[in-house]
């Protein structure tokens, strides 16, 4: 029995993707192209940054280097505050759902977009009853040891949690940790994903 919706905050709950933004504009200012940049900063950087085995400063200064610009050009939290928003539809579905389940989400993100993160949702907080950081417990999406750690905390076993990521890859680690998941691509879809697994709205 469904007794808990886990969701993703970038591209699920907060409109807000570095494949939109951030990739594409760091390719514009190094004239790397944007697969390169991508690379560089996938190459276990943003994992550091996220888990806090290194702080912005040092983050921005490594992909400075990388790329053959100043660290005050990398921008990676300006990108984030200027461009992410609430995504309306998909909270629409998270009030719905907060009227029979237990609602919270799990989240890679480091502490400087978090903290931004945290003041859009303030309106919202009260509709996640478990907020999961991977800034503030040093563990990260699609490591099995994440979700065991969400279960335990939250008080479910696997089979009574859904789990919601745009990301593939965190949604394949989600099943490996025996927690049923959905590819969320837009809040239409999600909807339906849903009620097809037998959650009600």
């Amino acid at each position: 029995m469904i007794k808990c919706i886990l969701f993703d905050l970038g591209g699920v709950i907060i409109d807000y993707t570095d494949d939109r933004y951030f990739y594409p504009y760091l390719a514009r200012v190094s004239g790397v192209p944007v697969k390169k940049v991508w690379h560089t900063i996938q190459n276990r950087m943003e994992a550091r940054l996220d888990t806090g085995q290194i702080n912005l400063r040092d983050f921005n200064r490594a992909v400075a280097n990388r790329l053959g610009i100043k660290p005050s050009q990398v921008k990676w939290y300006e990108m984030h505050r200027d461009n992410s928003r609430i995504n309306r539809g998909t909270m629409g579905v998270v009030r719905r759902l907060h009227k029979r389940y237990s609602v919270s989400y799990l989240s890679n993100v480091d502490r400087s977009r978090y903290e931004w993160s945290t003041k859009l949702l303030r309106p919202y907080l009260k509709f996640f009853e478990h907020r999961f950081a991977s800034c503030e417990i040093g563990m990260r999406k699609p490591s099995a040891a994440i979700y065991r750690y969400a279960l335990r905390h939250m008080g479910f076993g696997g089979r009574e949690v859904i789990f919601i990521d745009n990301l593939e890859e965190n949604v394949r680690g989600a099943r490996r940790a025996g927690i049923k998941s959905v590819l969320f691509k837009s809040p239409r879809q999600l909807e339906r994903a849903l009620k097809h697994i037998g959650v009600r709205l």
